[in-house]
């Protein structure tokens, strides 16, 4: 009986032995014929794959044999069950940046330990070593559902788990203990936060499974009216004050303009259909994009971004590198012009006003003719003298016509006399005689002929200089800006690393006087005292220059605020030192930018785009217009006149000091003369003049 017992057992622990083989095996089979079939449905959408195993599951799928895989491209990579990913092995990296490189958008993840799974995507995905749009395949494993993973699967949704039972009960209760595998995938948009549930999409049945093979289906064409979070940032022209509205969900449907990137959203969410929820990170308005600071600290839309807490975020960005970084930005549907709010100074020459109607070279021009004029009259008047009238003496002309012929000689036959009645006449001032000789008479009317061109010219545009208005300084250039003495800034650190990282050197002496500055108000107040050169786009700058004129003609209005007059108009640098392209930003990796892009394009293609732009702008040009309108009208005041009374204060000084310098004179050396005397000033003066006689006799 002993004996018997003992074989028996032994038989039916060998069966069972053989059984759980078999069984195994044959579990072995299916899993191996069910990642074939999800293989076989990868290679008719994708042309490269990426294989990751492990030495588990390394010869489980025959590569060589499964159908179609030759015509693609496939790369291999085998984990060690100690892998690391705090240093990576830089073969493994050199894999999946080669993959990536050549499109591969497939990814084939059979890995026994869930644990080493999830770390090697939480790796790949931050590197940004794989393409998370693409499809993958995976074993089913808990571990890869921790609430830290949520947002892996909120980027990685073309997703299939292998999920295999040993048992499950049937639901008469009976429970059953043949293999099942089921193929799962995740719910998107996620039906909860903080937590990722899949629903079973096939089912491995009798070889085959029940289901059919079009398991990667599109999952973010139709949100289901799921709400999205969208961070806001208010920065003009992407989105505007009045889009407040919406955040408390109550629009009122008014036409002001919203800014280009929250109307971009209105109709992407329709086309999508997902409700947007709006909201303004806490103390955006000062950290706006916001940086990374010490300890992997961030602050603004960047902290935003890293810490995955909304889908889409609105607020102008740049597409840079930088940015690249921690978010993903659309196709751009912009390009804006960055440049700097300069101040504008006005030229207070009006103490130049006798000189400003003429250029330099047009007064050396009239110099020239006045000193070669004087001297014409001089040498023609001399000539006349000593040779005709001498030459009519000597032939015996009667002495009453002579005098007739040398009347008005003497106004040029002096040199002095000469230059001053030429400058007279310039000044269209009548000769006191007029020279009887015809060719000086002939040479006074050509000199009258230019005289009046030259005096209505010069007052012609001295009117024209009294009525327009005062010229303006101002930097229009970055070269400009370099050599002036203000110093510049943003609040943007890219800014200035772009400066400083440039091979110009105007553009370095720029980024070495660049200053972090965080408000906007007190950035335009600096512009507005003369000190300081603001960066940011042209729009934005354009509405800040026309608010801040508004304010202050309310200011000069009102009379009541404190006298803060804008010391300098406000001016906007004409040079653009770059052309950025503008993109919306998305959460990182995220599955809807395909679907995004295709729609910004249609949107920038029809023109929208370009309408929402100008609508942002139509308060600015219309303020603008309003101001030249109402500006004020060049009229003549003292101010304009402060050089007449110049002109005139130097008259008064020079004959002032001639004054003093007769008076001296006469105290130092007409009085000192021996043969001075008060009482008989008529016979000083006689003698001093038969001295002068004779002296010229003796020459």
């Amino acid at each position: 009986m002993l004996v018997l017992l003992f074989v028996q057992i032994t038989l039916a622990a060998d069966t069972s032995v053989f059984y759980r083989e078999h069984q195994c095996d044959n579990n072995a089979e299916n899993l191996k014929s069910v990642v074939e079939e999800i293989v076989e449905e990868i290679i008719d959408r994708s042309n490269c794959i990426v294989f990751v195993t492990d030495s588990v599951y390394q010869t489980l799928v025959n590569i060589k044999y499964i159908k179609g895989l030759s015509t693609v491209s496939k790369y291999e990579i085998l984990l060690r069950d100690n892998e690391q990913f705090s240093r990576p092995r830089k073969r493994i990296q050199k894999i999946l940046a080669d993959s990536k490189a050549v499109g591969c958008n497939a990814y084939v993840i059979l890995i026994a330990n869930g644990y080493l799974t999830s770390e090697f995507l939480q790796y790949t995905e931050r590197k940004r070593l794989i393409n998370t749009r693409g499809l993958y395949l995976l074993l089913h494993d808990h571990r890869l559902f921790q609430p830290n993973l949520h947002y892996l699967w909120n980027r990685i949704i073309n997703v299939i788990f292998i999920r295999r039972y040993n048992a499950y009960k049937h639901r008469s209760g009976e429970k059953s203990f043949k293999e099942r595998i089921d193929l799962d995938t995740i719910y998107f948009p996620p039906r909860k936060e903080k937590f990722t549930k899949t629903k079973c999409i096939d089912t491995w049945y009798k070889g085959k499974l029940r289901y059919g093979s079009n398991h990667f289906t599109e999952k973010t064409t139709n949100l289901q009216k799921r709400h999205l979070r969208i961070a806001v940032f208010e920065h003009i022209p992407a989105v505007t004050e009045k889009s407040r509205a919406y955040y408390n969900k109550r629009p009122n449907n008014s036409l002001e303009a919203l800014g280009i990137e929250f109307e971009l959203i209105q109709i992407i969410s329709k086309a999508m259909n997902f409700k947007p929820k709006y909201y303004m990170p806490y103390n955006i308005v000062s950290e706006k994009w916001g940086i990374e600071g010490e300890n992997q600290t961030y602050t603004g839309l960047v902290n935003e971004a890293v810490r995955g807490k909304a889908a889409f975020y609105l607020g102008d960005l740049h597409y840079t590198l930088r940015h690249l970084n921690y978010f993903d930005l659309t196709i751009p549907y912009n390009t804006e012009c960055l440049t700097f709010l300069t101040p504008e100074s006005l030229t207070e020459n009006s103490w130049k006003l006798l000189i400003l109607p003429f250029k330099l070279y047009t007064w050396i021009a009239l110099l020239l003719t006045l000193i070669l004029g004087g001297a014409a009259f001089y040498f023609l008047s001399l000539s006349y003298q000593r040779y005709i009238s001498l030459y009519k003496s000597q032939t015996n002309v009667e002495s009453v016509s002579m005098k007739e012929e040398i009347k008005g000689l003497y106004l040029f036959t002096e040199i002095g006399n000469s230059i001053l009645y030429t400058y007279s006449m310039l000044f269209q001032v009548s000769l006191p005689n007029l020279p009887s000789p015809w060719a000086i008479r002939l040479l006074i009317g050509w000199w009258w002929i230019y005289s009046i061109l030259v005096a209505v010219a010069y007052k012609a545009s001295m009117t024209a200089t009294l009525a327009n208005p005062v010229a303006r300084v101002t930097i229009d250039t970055l070269t400009q800006l370099a050599e002036s003495s203000i110093e510049v800034g943003g609040w943007n650190e890219e800014g200035k690393d772009f400066f400083l990282m440039s091979s110009d050197l105007s553009s370095q002496e720029v980024g070495n006087k660049f200053q972090l500055i965080e408000h906007e108000k007190e950035a335009i107040e600096k512009v507005a005292n003369g000190s300081f050169g603001y960066y940011e786009n042209s729009y934005l700058l354009r509405h800040a220059r026309v608010k801040r004129q508004i304010l202050e003609r309310e200011k000069k209005e009102n009379k009541t605020a404190e006298d803060t007059s804008l010391k300098h108009n406000l001016h906007i640098m004409e040079e653009c030192v770059i052309n950025v392209p503008i993109a919306l930003g998305m959460e990182k990796n995220s599955p809807l930018k395909p679907h995004v892009d295709i729609l910004i394009r249609r949107i920038i293609e029809i023109g929208l785009v370009q309408k929402w732009l100008s609508d942002v702008m139509e308060w600015s040009k219309i303020m603008e217009i309003r101001q030249e309108t109402e500006s004020e009208k060049a009229l003549v005041n003292l101010h304009k006149l402060q050089g007449a009374f110049i002109a005139i204060v130097i008259g008064y000084f020079l004959a002032f000091i001639i004054l003093m310098g007769e008076i001296f004179y006469w105290k130092r050396i007409v009085e000192k003369d021996p043969k001075f005397d008060k009482y008989h000033l008529d016979i000083f003066y006689s003698s001093s003049g038969s001295r002068k006689i004779q002296i010229n006799n003796l020459n």
